[in-house]
């Protein structure tokens, strides 16, 4: 991505750098809790991780993204993995992960966990917003060892306009996470993309569903589709950002 100081939003990039310093120490990452049974992915154990290099006004996590230096404390991969494992033990599932915020912040942290995963029998879910894997092949290339790995790619929005609107971020940056799918493809990572579109048109989900075709028709079959929910906080900061009326749920999924 070619970055311009002058395009307005700002840089994921830079905000991940940022972010780091406050929530890596070394091979330590912040992280609020390690073992909470989810839904997902036909019933998951995750750990909640703190910083986010993306400001989704749509975004559940809050503290966790906003507030990341007072939030949280710093555990080794090997506490949150062992954290992970007494969870998923508990509740018998195989698969683990870490949401809330940004999953590939903290590479040393993230490359040890994995390491850990590989070593076990269950199978790891990278949620990410691609920014960071879209921007640095290596990163990529480095995944690809991994073999318990599978990496879910959430795209904020169905073109830049969108992406802009939602994140506040620079309109380039929408490009990366469709960068991060064509390098785990080539890579032969697992993967598959999620599209935020509670914001979106029916012509606008047709052009995201077109770019993700051309890397891949393939990604299409996986392809999760999200609405947000109405937490108290996040219905707030949409009106705060004029993104929703007094009539959010007809607005939200029209």
């Amino acid at each position: 991505m070619e970055r311009n100081d002058r395009e307005p939003g700002y840089d994921p990039i830079a905000l991940a750098a940022a972010t780091e310093k406050v929530v890596v120490r070394g091979n330590l990452r912040k992280y609020v809790q390690l073992g909470r049974k989810l839904r997902f992915y036909g019933g998951s154990i995750s750990a909640t991780e703190v910083g986010c290099n993306l400001r989704c006004k749509f975004c559940f996590s809050d503290k966790p993204v906003w507030k990341p230096g007072k939030t949280g404390r710093f555990y080794s991969p090997q506490q949150v993995f062992d954290g992970l494992d007494r969870a998923a033990r508990k509740h018998g599932t195989k698969i683990i992960s870490a949401s809330a915020s940004e999953g590939t912040i903290g590479k040393d942290h993230l490359f040890e966990l994995l390491t850990l995963v590989d070593q076990s029998e269950y199978s790891y879910v990278l949620e990410t917003n691609g920014m960071i894997l879209g921007a640095d092949r290596e990163y990529v290339q480095d995944l690809k060892r991994f073999k318990n790995l599978h990496v879910r790619v959430s795209i904020k929005g169905c073109n830049r306009d969108e992406f802009h609107r939602l994140t506040g971020a620079q309109r380039s940056a929408y490009e990366l996470p469709f960068e991060a799918l064509r390098s785990l493809i080539a890579e032969g990572v697992s993967c598959n993309a999620c599209l935020s579109v509670s914001f979106s048109s029916k012509e606008t989900i047709r052009e995201a569903k077109e770019k993700l075709f051309e890397i891949r028709p393939g990604l299409l079959r996986s392809l999760e589709t999200e609405r947000i929910k109405l937490f108290p906080k996040v219905k707030s900061r949409l009106i705060e950002h004029d993104l929703i009326t007094s009539d959010p749920l007809r607005r939200i999924e029209g």
